[in-house]
């Protein structure tokens, strides 16, 4: 597989990593006033290194999971100002993922069909 594969494929990976790293933030944003609710994560980056540096068949392979985090009792300050920090911050990481992708895919059309 071609380096150009193989980022598309990184890129790929990490976007659904992202994705469901968004995902457990508005389930935690959501049950904030929940009394007892479990917040959830999602942790992907070593892992998604890992299998980078294994080849493509590794990433290719890698499944990502929700992890279950604190468990909140009734009452106990819950920082949503921190929930809101870190969508954004991976909104934008997502963002600027994609935009890279983009590129990265009209440089390869452009070099395997000539225009754009």
């Amino acid at each position: 597989m071609s380096d150009a594969a193989n980022s598309i494929a990184l890129g790929s990976k990490a976007l659904d990593g992202l994705q469901m790293r968004m995902a457990a933030l508005a389930a935690n944003m959501a049950n904030a006033s929940s009394p007892q609710y479990q917040e959830v994560a999602v942790n992907f980056e070593r892992a998604l290194r890992d299998a980078a540096a294994k080849g493509a068949m590794a990433v290719d392979a890698l499944r990502f999971s929700y992890q279950a985090g604190h468990v909140f009792a009734p009452g106990e300050d819950r920082r949503m100002d921190l929930i809101i920090a870190d969508a954004a911050q991976t909104a934008t990481r997502y963002s600027a993922l994609v935009d890279m992708l983009g590129r990265r895919m009209a440089l390869a059309s452009v070099a395997i069909g000539g225009q754009g």
